[in-house]
């Protein structure tokens, strides 16, 4: 049986489409008929200005795609228990000898020792903790061990792109401890968000996916947060049109460093349009694949 579509390749997939009468038609067509209409669909559902030069006067809209309502359950445990043999050290020998917290030097170390995936610009990359609700109480336990979780602010947002540096005030042996609780809670982390909670996964990527396809403005700030649960998809391969390695590089490139804070408001505009109208272009073609779609959509 030919394809129904182009009507020369053999068919070798069942799909449905929607015909001239508003009713969904099941078709039978070759794989490259498929993942052309896999990606009408996609570019359909996250376009929200109108494209001239279509046939027949097309317009594309953005569908919101919701969570059920329910936030995600904590983690077992969570990373309190992980870390509960270390917390009796947190006495002090003495209330004479106490020293005052904001008169200590907090001493950052990052992820150098991390595997790859769990490493971003030096830093933990802890997004699949924050997709899952449990950031919060993973500064709560690493504030009762007199740490912090040190993430970066840039163009106004807060800990941009969910990458964080451990603070301690002097006990490195204890903090490298406290980062390999960290990597494995955040590699389990992932693991619960793909197994158990695609929804939140997958809205994750398609808000990402729609704001960089169409945004008019874009700071470096925003940008590197928008990358974030890319990256994650990178790395499972959902993604098509883009590899985790050129994600990584985009966000490599970004300055970090709010200096574009000290442009005139006119002039931050400017740059902010050329890096949206970028990003248009470089993220128009890039899709969830079918492996994605089966899980998410």
């Amino acid at each position: 049986m030919k394809c129904e579509i182009c009507h020369q390749a053999d068919a070798a997939k069942a799909i449905r489409r929607e015909g001239a009468d508003g009713e969904e038609d099941e078709l039978y067509v070759c794989e490259a008929c498929a993942r052309a209409e896999r990606q009408r669909r996609q570019r359909k559902s996250s376009r929200t200005r109108k494209v001239t030069g279509l046939n027949g006067g097309v317009e594309m809209s953005v569908t919101e795609v919701s969570g059920d309502g329910d936030s995600p359950p904590p983690i077992v445990g969570a990373i309190l228990n992980a870390f509960q043999d270390m917390v009796n050290d947190l006495e002090r020998a003495s209330k004479g000898g106490e020293e005052k917290k904001d008169e200590r030097k907090l001493v950052e170390i990052g992820a150098d020792g991390a595997d790859a995936a769990y490493r971003l610009r030096g830093g933990f990359h802890l997004e699949g903790l924050h997709l899952i609700g449990e950031l919060d109480a993973v500064r709560r336990a690493l504030h009762a061990l007199d740490m912090e979780l040190v993430g970066v602010e840039a163009d106004g947002v807060k800990d941009a792109g969910h990458v964080y540096r451990i603070g301690h005030y002097g006990d490195a042996e204890r903090a490298g401890r406290v980062a390999k609780d960290l990597v494995r809670e955040e590699r389990n982390a992932r693991v619960r968000l793909f197994e158990e909670l695609p929804r939140v996964y997958g809205d994750s990527l398609c808000r990402a996916l729609a704001i960089l396809k169409n945004c008019r403005l874009l700071s470096q700030g925003e940008y590197f947060d928008l990358l974030s649960p890319l990256r994650l998809a990178a790395k499972e391969k959902m993604l098509d049109g883009i590899t985790s390695a050129e994600i990584e590089k985009l966000m490599a490139k970004l300055d970090l460093s709010g200096g574009d804070a000290k442009l005139e408001q006119e002039e931050r505009d400017r740059v902010d349009a050329e890096r949206a109208d970028a990003a248009n272009r470089r993220f128009e073609d890039v899709m969830l694949n079918e492996r994605a779609e089966e899980k998410f959509l």
